[in-house]
């Protein structure tokens, strides 16, 4: 229990940058497809659980659209903004392998590569079993990863972001032996005339479609369709992305 805090602790300090760089970000990359190929399968005004929530702006943007929206995550920090982001939404901080509800969901949603940050293949098996376990049969789950390829269209990347707020330098690895991709963070963040100075690195781990579909017959879904980012979600700075889309068994 005490690792699993520690990795959540990273995401705390990622949360002020990614709620100002990357949040609203991804949110309007993904947010066409979503609408045109995932939204009209939910029940309208169904229950949706986002799961590894972040800092609540795909939970804003699912109330808007009339749904009763549930967000989870591990970091107290990114729930923090996400209540502020989305104050119509419920938020819980919960590890999502060890989460439970009483009342079952319509549809799960776990976006901007959640499952790979996930250490291994057990981890990931067990997020997808606690998921089967709170939606109702035939509810729809919706996951994106990185592959391969994306990991490797990011590898050796270096970025700054800054625009007028916490300022942040990103530089990205990826080990290919390994399949592990590592987003070393040097952070700035202004407390009165002085800057405080963060850094923490944010590990990432490769699975191959092969293995996250074999995961997901096992905890009782149906075969997955198999969307592309870029080419079927209209996101074309998503190479190497997919997106899985799935339901549980009746």
């Amino acid at each position: 229990m005490a690792k699993k805090k520690q990795q959540y602790r990273l995401y705390d300090a990622f949360a002020p940058f990614y709620d100002l760089y990357w949040g609203d970000w991804y949110l309007d990359d993904c947010r066409q497809g979503l609408a045109e190929l995932v939204l009209p399968r939910i029940p309208a005004g169904g229950r949706v659980l986002d799961l590894c929530c972040g800092t609540g702006q795909l939970a804003r943007w699912l109330t808007a659209c009339g749904f009763e929206v549930t967000g989870l995550d591990g970091s107290e920090e990114m729930l923090a903004l996400a209540r502020r982001n989305a104050p119509k939404a419920s938020f819980i901080c919960a590890d999502a392998r060890t989460f439970a509800f009483d009342e079952p969901f319509d549809a799960v949603l776990s976006t901007f590569d959640s499952v790979n940050h996930f250490p291994t293949l057990e981890d990931v098996a067990t997020v997808f079993e606690n998921v089967a376990r709170a939606l109702a049969p035939g509810g729809v789950f919706v996951f994106d990863v990185n592959t391969q390829a994306g990991f490797l269209d990011a590898a050796d990347e270096s970025y700054i972001t800054e625009e007028g707020g916490p300022v942040c330098v990103v530089r990205s690895t990826y080990d290919v032996k390994t399949g592990v991709g590592l987003s070393k963070v040097t952070g700035f963040l202004q407390e009165g005339e002085l800057w405080r100075r963060v850094d923490f690195a944010i590990p990432e781990y490769h699975y191959t479609l092969k293995d996250l579909k074999a995961a997901l017959r096992a905890a009782g879904f149906r075969p997955p369709e198999t969307l592309d980012a870029a080419e079927d979600f209209g996101m074309p700075r998503a190479h190497g992305r997919v997106f899985l889309v799935t339901e549980k068994r009746g």
